[in-house]
């Protein structure tokens, strides 16, 4: 076990046994004298015995020192005569601690060593400062304990320490790093949180302690899922748990979601990596979970935005594509798709106008397409053939072309949209023809107004060349109108009276 770790009982039992050597040296003294030996026999035995003590005492890490009632040191070992600046043991026999280089805190240690002697009770493993000989500040953990004579009265104390200066920077800097690292976990925007292998939570940061409902840090420690969710939740998150601790492979980057104390829904953007000890062994697992709520949100309006838009696109009559910066296309309205002799989206993506239409035409769209995205301008109701695929008719078409530019001002395809004209353009053509034929017949009444000689007797006319012609000869060269011959009522009574039958027949 490390010396700077030990327990109580195992302190009181070193202590004890120095107690028990000191003790023996007396003993041997008195039994000595009891057994009259001679003076040179008690001296080698003294001798050996003192021989004994002071090898443990120099041997033993701890630092070893013994004081009488008054305060003063009466003896010590040679590693507690180096932190006192003396260079033998021996010379430490009646000075008191404010003799000694630490006299700065020689108050604190008069202290403590009243109450042990007044009290009778040792004071064990408890830190006090200590300075060096060259001034250093160090720290030191005690240990005091009385000293009795025969007769089970105090009459000084014995104390052991060590150096703990290390252990004490060492500790320091942990704790520090440990502020350190839970004022960045309990700071950072994502939920931060350690399970043991039980799946109980050890450590939450404020984010992970807010999106289970709870106030503090405490609440949540020492508790599984299941205590903190409702079961459905919990069930998803334990089965992840189980396959982090088991098999030690991480899980990441998984989306999930959680209702809060609203009942809102939550997503999280989750990832769960095993922690292990210094033997490689798992002892729990690291959670990371970062809130994706808005983005999913975002996401599911866009998704909405887009199903709108889409709906929206197939259902006009309009044929609409798009393409990207090198003519392909990437989305076609179900119009579209029909004039290219198509039904699903994936047959047209990456493919170009030359895959769908004669060369000539096929080039001529290009050459437009080009010229839009060079220039940045649109390309407005500009009419043109097409042959559409899924009827094998030449149709034509009212197109518009527009840049897509991107938030840098970067074309990055176009827009296209075509209507068909074809019916518009037969009805126009109908109607460019009716309006010749009437041109055409109002020039040929206008050959027939003004003035027109015509005799009185026999009803000629006189034409420009001043030609007298029939009647009906001259309005059928200059009209339409062409003539069939009767006879009226009239002239049928001058002409053939007896044709006419009479009244009483």
């Amino acid at each position: 076990m490390n010396d700077e770790h030990k327990t109580r009982e195992q302190l009181l039992e070193e202590i004890a046994a120095l107690k028990k050597h000191v003790a023996e040296l007396e003993t041997a003294n008195t039994a000595c004298h009891r057994a009259e030996l001679t003076s040179k026999q008690i001296e080698i035995e003294q001798h050996q015995s003192k021989q004994m003590l002071q090898l443990i005492l120099d041997t033993i890490p701890q630092r070893v020192f013994w004081k009488d009632h008054n305060f003063s040191y009466i003896g010590c070992n040679s590693s507690f005569a180096q932190d006192a600046g003396l260079n033998d043991p021996s010379k430490i026999i009646g000075k008191n601690d404010f003799d000694l280089p630490w006299k700065d805190v020689a108050p604190l240690f008069r202290a403590d060593d009243r109450e042990v002697m007044e009290t009778d009770s040792p004071k064990l493993n408890f830190e006090e400062p200590q300075i060096a000989p060259n001034g250093r500040l160090l720290w030191v953990r005690t240990n005091k304990v009385p000293l009795h004579d025969q007769n089970g009265s105090v009459i000084g104390l014995l104390g052991t320490y060590q150096d703990i200066t290390n252990l004490k920077k060492a500790e320091e800097q942990l704790k520090y790093e440990r502020n350190l690292l839970r004022t960045v976990i309990d700071n950072i925007p994502d939920a931060i949180y350690v399970k043991d292998t039980k799946c109980r939570k050890t450590v939450a940061n404020r984010i992970d302690v807010h999106n289970v409902g709870c106030q503090s840090e405490s609440e949540v420690l020492g508790k599984d899922d299941f205590l903190l969710f409702p079961a459905e939740t919990a069930e998803r998150f334990y089965a992840d748990d189980t396959v982090v601790l088991e098999t030690g492979t991480p899980v990441l980057n998984k989306e999930e979601y959680y209702l809060d104390k609203n009942g809102q829904k939550c997503w999280l953007n989750t990832s769960k990596l095993p922690l292990r000890d210094e033997k490689n062994q798992i002892i729990g697992l690291v959670g990371i979970g970062r809130d994706i709520t808005q983005r999913k949100l975002a996401e599911e309006s866009l998704q909405h935005e887009r199903n709108l838009l889409r709906t929206l696109i197939d259902n006009l009559p309009d044929m609409i594509f798009f393409k990207d910066g090198k003519g392909r296309y990437i989305l076609n309205n179900q119009s579209h798709l029909r004039s290219l002799g198509l039904k699903q989206q994936n047959e047209v993506i990456g493919k170009t106008t030359f895959d769908f239409n004669p060369p000539e035409l096929a080039k001529s769209y290009t050459e437009d397409e080009l010229r839009v995205i060079q220039s940045k301008q649109e390309m407005l109701y500009k009419e043109e053939l097409a042959v559409h695929k899924d009827t094998g008719e030449q149709r034509w078409h009212l197109t518009s072309k527009v840049p897509l530019i991107d938030n840098q001002g970067k074309v990055t395809g176009l827009v296209g949209i075509a209507r068909d004209i074809t019916e518009h353009k037969r009805a126009e053509a109908e109607r460019e023809l009716l309006i010749k034929e009437l041109q055409d017949a109002i020039a040929d009444i206008k050959t027939l107004s003004g003035l027109v000689p015509i005799c009185a007797s026999c009803k000629k006319i006189r034409d420009d060349k001043g030609y007298w012609t029939q009647l009906e000869a001259y309005l059928q060269a200059h009209s339409q109108a062409r003539f069939s011959h009767g006879v009226c009522p009239d002239c049928m009574k001058k002409l053939y009276p007896d044709f006419i039958p009479k009244k009483n027949e």
